[in-house]
């Protein structure tokens, strides 16, 4: 889009915006489902209120078309990205490519002209466009920035076969994951079955939290019955978006892993996942989410991300750290 003419901010009701947002979202390569109008309106549903929250949803448009959105919590005096890290790996705002400066231009200038006298943007990826144009939007608005680590998001480019995915891998986890892969297969029939329908992810979410719980303790402290609400929720809301993917490793007909992930823009986001520790002698964790990594390529897309955490497996299967880091913005 052309540069013609100075964008035009403004707070709206998700409702209102809902459509044009939705219909921008699907427009970017590479977009998160972090920032989808529906993982909003999933979230604020099941912890908007016990949160404290006071969502402001921001439009920029561009000669009336959306160019970009922010989803804003005004509860305190410092404004902050919606959310909670601890089920939303990215954060900021997102933009049409291209139009990155003048979204953050733009949002600044909301916080400004409601005289906001601090904000805290959490969940960027540094280096990222989004990050480079709240840096620049800053220093163009007079706010005081500092950057504050947050975690890491390993994530693997895709080649187009799985055999050049292993080939890529560092020696010792090539040889380990070819190994494994023969052991598995020779210990009985596997099958790695994946389901999209609302109806199956549904069916399919009560053996995802049994593996969860089962296979390691901060899973199982972490899956409330809030927490379980909240994922059926947002498992089944973006299964009508048709990004849901839950997918099951099974051994002779008996499900030893399960996986919670989510395609948008052309990558895979690996939301859950959970294993049997009774099958822990054949790596049944790494292998499912390697198995997943095949079905990726095999679906066409260009990016798995393993989401936060520098969990060694994610390293072992060829992610690359990505930082993640939070700018706090101060008058």
């Amino acid at each position: 889009m052309p540069r013609t003419a100075r964008p035009l901010i403004s707070s709206e009701d998700l409702e209102t915006i809902h459509d044009d947002w939705q219909a921008l979202h699907a427009t970017i390569p590479g977009v998160t489902p972090f920032v989808h109008p529906a993982w909003h309106e999933t979230w604020v549903r099941h912890f908007g209120k016990s949160a404290g929250a006071s969502p402001i949803y921001l439009a920029i448009r561009a000669e009336e078309e959306l160019i970009g959105a922010f989803a804003l919590d005004l509860a305190m005096s410092t404004a902050r990205t919606l959310g909670d890290p601890n089920v939303r790996d990215y954060g900021g705002p997102f933009a049409t490519p291209g139009m990155e400066q003048e979204v953050a231009r733009g949002v600044l200038e909301w916080l400004l002209e409601d005289m906001t006298p601090a904000a805290d943007f959490w969940g960027l990826v540094a280096g990222g466009p989004i990050h480079a144009a709240l840096l620049e939007a800053s220093e163009y608005w007079g706010w005081k920035v500092t950057s504050e680590p947050e975690s890491v998001c390993p994530a693997v480019e895709l080649p187009a076969r799985f055999d050049e995915y292993v080939a890529s891998l560092a020696k010792h986890d090539r040889h380990e994951l070819r190994r494994k892969l023969r052991r598995l297969e020779a210990a009985g029939d596997v099958q790695f079955i994946t389901v999209t329908a609302p109806a199956a992810v549904q069916d399919g979410m009560d053996a995802l939290f049994a593996m969860m719980r089962a296979s390691r303790a901060d899973k199982a402290e972490f899956l409330t019955a809030p927490m379980e609400a909240f994922f059926r929720d947002l498992a089944a809301t973006f299964a009508k978006l048709g990004m849901t993917r839950l997918a099951t490793l099974m051994l002779d007909g008996q499900p030893v892993a399960t996986l919670l992930s989510f395609d948008c823009g052309g990558h895979r986001y690996l939301y859950n996942s959970g294993f049997d520790p009774a099958r822990q002698d054949l790596a049944v964790g790494l292998l499912s989410k390697a198995l997943s990594v095949r079905d990726a390529i095999e679906s066409g897309l260009s990016t798995y991300d393993f989401l936060r955490g520098d969990e060694r497996y994610k390293f072992d299967l060829g992610g690359k750290a990505r930082d993640i880091v939070t700018l706090h913005l101060r008058r």
